[in-house]
């Protein structure tokens, strides 16, 4: 009885091993995140928090754009064509400066960029600097002990690799551009107002609130890599959010501290020989265009192509505070008229 149960034991662990290795060499020879390998099979695309990590290693680029969902929907394709380099978007939904900083960081260890374009907005420069949610160490660092949390992931073995086999023999050639699109939203100027929630106008806080977040967020999370990485082009852009989104700012009263924050960036980072700034907040033609949008921040890969398009000729280029100043005012006007034509009361 006794030889059995320990037959039975060293039957059971020798299983469970075996078990084991077996999702372990599944994930590895799939590797449905590109840890180890640009895959020859299209991935999911699903998750940016994992997916982003395997493309900053593994892809063949000199230049990246990195921000918010609002990066989301660019097109690598066009960034090439317009800046002759060879790009891949790195978006981190609901992110902050924190979050692009440490994947920056990360990309400039294993790439020479020529170029990097960051969708930097006033939300994301407020954010806590602290604010790691959804970096995950164990995908950027090359500590192979590390891999254990990603080679035995129960969900990575059981639902990440049975969905991406679905797709092994579909085309591959535009996975770039469409990686992270949206496909099932309406772009339409009833989708911004339907977003818009009804409230009260609040007081309007001091421009200063936040500063010293922002402050901290451009002096850890940019300048650094900025300084030590002269041969790189930092192309920093501020997002066309709808007028509909700094309307909204403004009934709760915190659109001054995102506008200081706006000027915040241009006292920080204009001086900077590698460094170039545009604000696109302030195109009033791209931001009352409300069909354009899906919501009363996002805009579509049309927006997103033009932007670029206008970068690459230098477009809304800010050479001082004063021009950003002079957007900052742009949008005010905007919001009032807006206001004044759709919530007269």
């Amino acid at each position: 009885m006794r030889f059995r149960a320990k037959r039975w034991a060293v039957f059971t662990l020798s299983a469970s091993a075996a078990l084991l290795l077996l999702c372990a060499l599944a994930v590895f020879l799939v590797d449905p995140f590109e840890h180890y390998r640009e895959s020859s099979i299209l991935p999911l695309y699903d998750q940016e928090s994992y997916n982003n990590p395997g493309i900053a290693r593994n892809y063949d680029y000199d230049a990246v754009i990195l921000g918010t969902s609002m990066v989301e929907m660019s097109h690598p394709s066009v960034i090439d064509a317009c800046f002759d380099v060879t790009s891949v978007k790195l978006p981190m939904r609901g992110s902050h400066i924190s979050q692009m900083g440490w994947q920056l960081t990360h990309v400039l260890k294993t790439h020479e960029l020529k170029l990097a374009i960051l969708a930097v907005d006033a939300y994301s420069m407020m954010g806590q600097p602290d604010d790691m949610e959804e970096i995950y160490d164990y995908l950027w660092n090359d500590d192979p002990l590390d891999d254990v949390n990603y080679l035995f992931n129960r969900d990575v073995a059981l639902v990440k690799i049975p969905k991406m086999l679905q797709n092994v023999g579909k085309p591959l050639a535009a996975k770039r551009d469409n990686m992270y699109q949206w496909t099932d939203v309406v772009f339409s100027a009833q989708s911004v107002f339907d977003a818009i929630p009804a409230i009260a106008q609040k007081d309007m806080q001091s421009a200063d609130t936040n500063l010293s977040r922002s402050t901290e967020n451009v002096e850890r999370h940019l300048i650094p890599s900025i300084e030590a990485h002269p041969e790189t082009v930092f192309k920093i852009y501020m997002p066309p959010y709808s007028v509909g989104y700094w309307f909204l700012m403004t009934r709760e009263g915190i659109s001054e501290q995102q506008f200081r924050s706006r000027r915040l960036l241009c006292e920080k980072l204009l001086d900077y020989p590698n460094v170039e700034i545009y604000d696109y907040s302030s195109r009033i033609d791209w931001i009352t265009d409300l069909n354009q949008y899906f919501d009363y921040s996002h805009h579509s890969g049309e927006v997103s192509d033009r932007l670029m398009c206008a970068m690459a000729t230098g477009e809304n280029r800010v050479f001082s505070v004063s021009d950003m100043e002079a957007g900052s005012e742009r949008i005010r006007q905007a919001v009032a008229d807006f206001a004044e034509t759709y919530y007269p009361n």
